[in-house]
């Protein structure tokens, strides 16, 4: 059987097809979707350097992050190795596995025994000054909060005051907004290049990671010299003493991976639930049903365990921001070996990119798909659900039972053995924090605010959502 080659891949090609995505690269999730829905599930992309193909169908996204995931490493490791070279994200292969069982053991611990009182805490913390009228920055919001509860719920007490201290969420931000996915694309030359044309965002990133690995390395010295007591209930803790978990996480793992946990655990979560909150503030009937779920919240943080499995409406919004609005909107993977997918033969090398933005949209497996309708994940459409349709013009058709769909065709966690290691803690966060919100402010949105989506290496809004406080 004589298979078809690169050069068989449909796709747009040629210098102008190259200009245009790198004019439009900040809208690069929206380039990709336009190339697929125009050439179909197995496309080139006009980007220089190694081959790059976008692969759209689940079937082919499963295929590449989980059946077959050893034929392939993660695109862009060689970045991540100079950033943090024992990092989850980074590493591969049994040093990778090894390591991921540790650190899975340790994040079940601290949602059982950490996540509700802090969690907690922080919400309320974060709702304190607000007052009636106020306008608010929904970015910044989600950003401060999500950036507490992470850093309360991975370090001691002591510590944890200390390193929020020296996270600096703007150099952070300002690093993300010099980077995306186009660039990391092209050939390292031509990114040496760019990168000395941004050496002063270039140096701010370096300051700001020996700054963290400085307090990381000094938080940990002191853990271990004080010595480990009873149930461990932060992340820090449980890696360095080790006794509840396997064993301890090696010293060259933990400061890498405490960063990686920290900075992950508030990048991406903040991005979903801003969009969450942006959207829903355009619903008044959404804000009436996450008002009532979160007037069930106890201020007794074990009360709340369960919380999250009684709020079906706040789950619903928070699955379909991570459909529409995926913080890692694409995870490109580069093959190994000679790699064969459907007729074509693939030489080593080649990247593939498999994207949520893409994926999530569309229509195929999920209907209206540019379209915010939490209803889709309810597991049936109530009464009151199918009167509000008739009522309310946000909404003209509401499906009947809860989406069923491949199960790659909704992976805002990835898939395979890299499974996001936070999902569990992020959906009770972010719950938590959306229904606390909602219980007692109103959200009306800011008169001519249209946020748009970019894409850098995380998915951000561009202007910040801006909505007014209205108490209830």
């Amino acid at each position: 059987m004589a298979f078809l080659r690169l050069q068989d891949v449909p796709g747009p090609m040629g210098w102008s097809a190259h200009y245009d995505l790198f004019r439009r690269r900040l809208d690069m999730g929206v380039v990709l979707r336009e190339i697929s829905q125009a050439h179909g599930d197995l496309v080139r992309i006009p980007i220089p350097g190694a081959p790059k193909v976008l692969l759209s169908h689940p079937d082919d996204i499963q295929e590449v992050l989980a059946t077959k995931a050893a034929m392939f490493r993660l695109f862009g490791q060689d970045l991540l190795r100079r950033l943090i070279p024992w990092g989850q994200i980074a590493i591969e292969g049994q040093v990778h596995d090894d390591n991921r069982s540790q650190l899975v053991l340790a994040m079940r611990k601290i949602l059982s025994r950490r996540i509700p009182r802090l969690s907690l805490e922080q919400c309320q913390r974060g709702l304190a000054p607000l007052r009636d009228g106020d306008m608010l920055d929904l970015y910044q919001f989600a950003r401060d909060v999500t950036l507490a509860m992470s850093s309360a719920a991975l370090f001691p007490q002591a510590a944890e005051r200390e390193l929020t201290g020296h996270v600096d969420p703007d150099a952070f931000l300002k690093i993300l907004s010099n980077t995306n996915a186009w660039l990391l694309g092209i050939p390292v030359v031509l990114q040496k290049m760019r990168h000395l044309a941004q050496l002063p965002h270039t140096l701010q990133m370096l300051r700001l990671r020996r700054r963290v690995h400085a307090q990381l390395r000094e938080s940990i010295r002191l853990v271990r010299q004080r010595g480990a007591s009873g149930p461990q209930a932060d992340a820090l803790t449980l890696l360095t003493d080790g006794s509840e978990i396997g064993g301890p996480l090696r010293d060259e793992f933990l400061a890498d991976n405490m960063m990686t946990l920290l900075l992950a655990g508030y990048e991406t979560g903040h991005n979903v639930l801003t969009w969450a909150m942006w959207e829903a503030a355009h619903r008044e009937d959404l804000q009436t049903h996450l008002a009532e779920e979160g007037s069930r919240l106890s201020d007794d943080p074990e009360a709340n365990n369960e919380w999250i499995n009684t709020a079906p409406w706040t789950d619903a919004v928070v699955q379909e921001a991570l459909r529409m609005y995926p913080s890692v909107w694409t995870l490109p993977r580069q093959s190994l070996f000679e790699y064969r997918l459907r007729d074509h033969l693939f030489d080593a090398g080649t990247i593939f990119y498999t994207s949520q933005w893409v994926t999530h949209r569309d229509p195929r497996w999920f209907p209206q798909p540019d379209r915010f309708q939490p209803e889709r994940w309810l597991e049936a459409a109530s009464p009151s659900v199918k009167g509000e349709a008739d009522s309310t013009s946000a909404v003209v058709e509401k499906p009947a039972g809860r989406v069923k769909h491949h199960p790659f065709a909704f992976f805002p966690f990835g898939g395979g053995k890299r499974f996001c290691l936070g999902k569990a803690v992020f959906d009770f966060e972010a719950g938590l924090l959306l229904g606390s919100l909602l219980r007692e402010w109103r959200l009306e949105p800011v008169q001519n605010c249209h946020p748009r989506p970019r894409f850098y290496v995380t998915m951000q809004p561009d202007p910040p959502p801006l909505v007014v406080l209205r108490r209830r």
